[in-house]
C-alpha cells in the first residue's frame, strides 16, 4: 500500500507533463502560404520590445500579459498602414507560439546595418472597435541575408 501512495502522485505528475507537450505551438503552412494569408507585411526595424504589457482586450479582470515590438516601418510589402512606427503584440512564453525572443534579436540589432532590417507578416485583430496587429511563430518573418554580411559572424535567429 506504501509504495502505491508514491507510484500514484508520479503517474499524475508524468500524465500531466506529457498533457503539456500536446499544447506546444505548431504551424502546418510553409513560409509562401505564410506570406499569403498575412494581412499586413512590412519591412523594417524593431525599435522597442516591452515585456509583460496588457493586451488591450478591455477586459481589466480578465488581463492578457503579451510583448509588444514597436516596428519602424520602412516599406509595407503588403496591406496598407500610413504611420511610421507600428506595435506589434506577440506571446511571451513557451507554447504560446510567441516571437519575443525574435523580437528582442532584432531590436538589439536596430542600428547594425546589415543585421538590423527584418520583414514581418502580421494577422490584423480588431477589438472593442480598435485595430491590433499580432505576430507568431506561424507567420511569415525573414530576417536579413546572412552570408551577405561579414560581421556579426552569428546571426540573430529569425524565420525564413
Amino acid at each position: 500500500m506504501g509504495s502505491f501512495r508514491v507510484v500514484a502522485p508520479v503517474a499524475v505528475l508524468l500524465l500531466g507533463l506529457t498533457a503539456v507537450d500536446a499544447y506546444a505551438c505548431s504551424c502546418g503552412e510553409g513560409a509562401r502560404n505564410a506570406f499569403s494569408s498575412a494581412d499586413l507585411v512590412v519591412k523594417g526595424r524593431m525599435k522597442t520590445v516591452t515585456f509583460g504589457v496588457q493586451y488591450p482586450t478591455g477586459d481589466s479582470n480578465n488581463p492578457l500579459r503579451y510583448a509588444r515590438g514597436d516596428v519602424e516601418i520602412e516599406k509595407v510589402l503588403k496591406g496598407t498602414y500610413s504611420e511610421r512606427i507600428l506595435p506589434v503584440y506577440t506571446g511571451t512564453g513557451i507554447g504560446d507560439c510567441g516571437r519575443l525572443g525574435e523580437f528582442m534579436n532584432a531590436a538589439i540589432y536596430y542600428d547594425h546595418e546589415a543585421f538590423g532590417e527584418f520583414e514581418l507578416g502580421l494577422t490584423k485583430i480588431s477589438m472593442n472597435g480598435a485595430t491590433f496587429y499580432v505576430s507568431s511563430i506561424c507567420d511569415y518573418a525573414k530576417g536579413p541575408k546572412f552570408e551577405e554580411a561579414a560581421e556579426p559572424t552569428e546571426p540573430p535567429p529569425l524565420d525564413e
